[in-house]
């Protein structure tokens, strides 16, 4: 009865989704072998490309790397519960990856995991699966995963965007399902990979699956943003804005806030609409407030679909043209920041081997910005550095930790 129902609301799912497709102009790959429509072929194949796919029509290109010799079964290839990836790790450290890469940005991904566990009793493994996401900028996207705490458990990587999902307990049937999306932000490429966690016996690893299936997007992100940036003119600040692409765009709503919190409309600027070649924007806040102002651009479509640029901080106030770290040394708790005009996706706080160390920012009311790292630091030397997403300069700062 349990596999009837199984079978049933699993058709019934694959109806919805094969309706909303044609509907709403989705993207969907099934990577299980109960279709003829996206196989992967031959089993075993490293690289594989699904051509034309959903509407408008993305191609997607899927690329096996790593550890591939370890590989058994003639995986990957597809089974039915999605692509099987079969691996005989020779110790924990080895592993193999899968990346997704699309033609276009796509919204609204989301993809299946399927039998994430752990099994110390006739085996020897635990499924450790790692999810990195990455825009069109190449800039780490967050995903929103949901998971059976029974069976497995959720941590964060070294990048603040990673989350990896290990193993709890034996699943002999693989069938426990973990969800990951990545719902609004356009997504370039996604890569998933597959090894065995810590928690293991001394010696090889044995035979451990997963498999991945339901690759699904809403649609192509209609407009690619080349760059958003924002200068001081006196008491003024002058924002520049330039797209490589436009399809079904309607206009930009340029909008603004002190404490990163409220952004309040200040403007709007129709778009191109649908554009193959570079369009650029200009837009001029004559009164802007005082302190820092932060400004995002919210590109919204004809259909009214929308889509949130990264946030820049621009100061009118005359100011040094680097930042400025204060108080140096820190208490490594808060660490505070003075500038004229930031990316604020453009900060990176390192450690003196160049290990990333991620943090939130807090807005203040002055030009200048809180940095609170999300893991305590000890005491010696880290860096911060920043790099605008043009390449047209870059800047690194000592900072002293004292406790």
């Amino acid at each position: 009865m349990h596999n009837r129902f199984y079978g049933m609301r699993r058709l019934f799912t694959l109806l919805i989704i094969f309706y909303s497709t044609l509907a709403f102009g989705q993207g969907y790959i099934d990577l299980s072998s109960n279709t003829e429509v996206t196989p992967w072929t031959p089993d075993g194949a490293l690289l594989q490309t699904f051509n034309n796919i959903g509407t408008p029509q993305v191609t997607v290109t899927a690329t096996v790397q790593g550890n591939t010799n370890r590989l058994r079964n003639r995986t990957p290839r597809n089974d039915s519960r999605g692509l099987w990836l079969n691996i005989a790790l020779g110790n924990r450290t080895e592993g193999v990856s899968v990346t997704f890469t699309f033609s276009e940005p796509v919204t609204n991904l989301s993809f299946g995991i399927l039998g994430i566990d752990r099994e110390l009793s006739f085996s020897n493994y635990q499924d450790r699966v790692l999810i990195a996401g990455y825009d069109d900028n190449n800039i780490g996207v967050t995903p929103a995963i949901s998971y059976n705490p029974n069976f497995a458990f959720l941590t964060n990587g070294i990048d603040p965007f990673v989350r990896i999902l290990s193993g709890f307990n034996s699943d002999p049937l693989d069938s426990t399902r973990s969800t990951v999306t990545f719902p609004g932000t356009g997504i370039k490429k996604v890569t998933i990979a597959f090894n065995s966690g810590d928690n293991i016996r001394n010696g090889a690893t044995t035979a451990q699956s997963i498999f991945l299936t339901d690759l699904s997007w809403a649609s192509i992100v209609p407009v690619e943003l080349i760059y958003f940036r924002g200068k001081a003119e006196n008491d003024r600040v002058r924002l520049n804005w330039a797209t490589a692409n436009e399809s079904n765009s309607d206009y930009f709503q340029v909008e603004r806030s002190t404490d990163l919190k409220e952004f309040t409309s200040i403007g709007r600027i129709s778009s191109a609409g649908d554009s193959k070649q570079r369009v650029e924007y200009n837009f001029l806040d004559e009164a802007p407030l005082p302190g820092v102002n932060y400004y995002r651009l919210k590109q919204v479509d004809k259909d009214r679909a929308s889509e949130y640029s990264k946030i820049i901080a621009v100061s009118p106030q005359t100011a040094a043209s680097r930042f400025i770290i204060y108080p140096n040394p820190s208490d490594g708790q808060t660490i505070k920041l003075q500038f004229d005009n930031l990316e604020l996706d453009g900060l990176r706080l390192s450690t003196l081997l160049g290990q990333e160390i991620p943090f939130a920012i807090q807005a203040n009311n002055t030009n200048s910005l809180t940095i609170k790292p999300l893991r305590e630091l000890q005491t010696g030397l880290y860096f911060i550095t920043y790099a605008d997403a043009m390449g047209r300069g870059r800047l690194t700062q000592k900072l002293w930790v004292s406790k």
